[in-house]
């Protein structure tokens, strides 16, 4: 008996030693890509992720402090960026009409004569915005003034976000929340642990950017296409910096905390709603080439590893082939995805904008939900309605709308947040999804949108009645 209890201890201690060796090999091994996958990975998360002081006594974080700084040192000068953009945009589509080009060919191959007439307009409009040539309708601060400044925004913080990003996804960043993440995002969203980097993305920067590392993502065949419509419909919520100007332009700045408490509960708690209902759930769990995703669970996973030790792997692995040069080429490519996203901006958003600033289409629309809204005791029903659908169009018009009534704080307060988690508004986040390759079309925007409204509804009602 001794001797058996002794063997046995005998062999549990070369197992452990052997283990131990291996896992210090591996450690040495994987050294040299360990230090460049947390140093790089450093840089993205301060980035993005890490608020400083600022020049004002505030704190932000320094992507959106350098795209501040880059506003104020061209001045009115981004206005006329923005109409070059647009320019060449127009010019570029048209030659790739007229002549074989693989440069435009590749640039404009999904770009067909709706997204030509877009362009034309988006250019039209900047210039009419710009140089006040037009109706004066047009060219109000409310509807051609806050078309460009969004788009001005929108395609610095695209285009400075593009550089950036790339130490957030290929130094291993994504690898090791991802790995974290897997069996918390999987079962809720049915989409992969890293999805939560593309959902802090939004939170931190904006609606585009989470747009764009989740269409990187679904191009480098790390989402399906189910899950890559999922993760953009459910997770591009307005980053937190305008969810202040919002709280400010609606007069309730000092529930500004609750505001984004509430915001980021209620859209997790949406997204897993909206991600088993169509069209999100229709959509196929294949990859963007066609190729199925095979239903197997990883090795590791199933053999019990510490998951710790798997996501540090998984990080260095992926910063091994990492190279500091091919940020540049990252960059490229988001100033051409933000090209396209803020022409489609301008052409949207002005007519819309338009729509709802001097047409009662709005409030038609709010009778449609006022009998949904009093459901839920919610105070100045008649005056929330109206604001409940323009989201649709621009996030910011329902603070803008409620500010100028006579209503409770309750009710503001209700309106701003709504607004937040409904996602789906075509100033930035409908045309960045419209724009990256992922499958949603503007009938499922519409869709996703109407559901996400009836879900939130109740949901931030009932936080309010919490909160008031």
């Amino acid at each position: 008996m001794v001797s058996l209890l002794g063997g046995r201890l005998i062999t549990m201690k070369s197992l452990y030693l052997e283990t131990m060796m291996e896992n210090v090999g591996r450690i040495k091994s994987m050294m040299p890509s360990g230090i460049k996958a947390i140093l790089g990975s450093l840089v993205g998360v301060c980035v993005f992720f890490v608020p400083f002081s600022t020049a004002e006594g505030g704190r932000d974080i320094p992507l959106v402090m350098a795209v501040e700084k880059v506003k104020s040192l061209l001045g009115g000068g981004l206005e006329y960026v923005l109409l070059i953009s647009m320019a060449l945009l127009f010019m570029t589509w048209v030659c790739s009409r007229c002549f074989s080009h693989r440069a435009l060919a590749s640039h404009h191959g999904k770009d067909g004569w709706i997204s030509g007439f877009l362009f034309l307009m988006a250019l039209v409009f900047s210039l009419a915005c710009i140089f006040h040539i037009g109706p004066e309708w047009m060219l109000s601060e409310d509807v051609g003034g806050m078309a460009i400044y969004i788009a001005g925004t929108v395609l610095l913080t695209v285009a400075i976000a593009g550089f950036f990003v790339y130490f957030l996804t290929e130094f291993g960043f994504t690898e090791f929340v991802g790995t974290l993440m897997e069996p918390l995002m999987r079962p809720l969203y049915k989409v992969p642990g890293r999805a939560a980097v593309d959902a802090v993305s939004s939170f931190v920067a904006s609606p585009a950017v989470g747009v764009y590392i989740t269409n990187k993502f679904y191009k480098e065949k790390k989402y399906t296409q189910r899950e890559s419509a999922s993760i953009a419909a459910n997770f591009s919520v307005a980053d937190i910096g305008f969810m202040a100007v919002l709280a400010s332009i609606a007069g309730i700045a000092s529930y500004l905390p609750q505001i984004v408490v509430v915001t980021f509960i209620v859209t997790f708690v949406v997204a897993i709603v909206t991600s088993r209902l169509p069209p999100l759930s229709n959509k196929k769990d294949c990859y963007i080439d066609g190729e199925q995703k095979e239903d197997s669970r990883n090795a590791e996973v199933a053999s019990g590893r510490n998951i710790f030790l798997r996501a540090c792997d998984a990080a260095a692995e992926r910063a091994r082939d990492a190279q500091l040069k091919n940020a540049i080429f990252s960059f490229v490519n988001s100033l051409k995805f933000a090209q396209k996203v803020v022409a489609y901006v301008v052409a949207i958003a002005t007519p819309a904008l338009a729509l709802a600033t001097y047409t009662p289409v709005m409030d038609y629309l709010g009778v449609l939900v006022e009998p949904y809204l009093t459901l839920f005791n919610l105070p100045d029903v008649g005056a929330i309605a109206p604001t409940v659908l323009v989201a649709i169009t621009e996030v910011a018009l329902p603070s803008i709308i409620i500010a100028s009534q006579d209503v409770s704080t309750m009710s503001v307060f209700f309106v701003c947040t709504l607004s937040l988690v409904q996602i789906v508004f075509f100033t930035e986040s409908a045309n960045a999804m419209l724009e990256a390759d992922i499958p949603l079309s503007l009938v499922d925007l519409i869709l996703i949108f109407i559901i996400r409204t009836i879900i939130a509804i109740p949901l931030v009602a009932l936080a309010a009645h919490i909160i008031f």
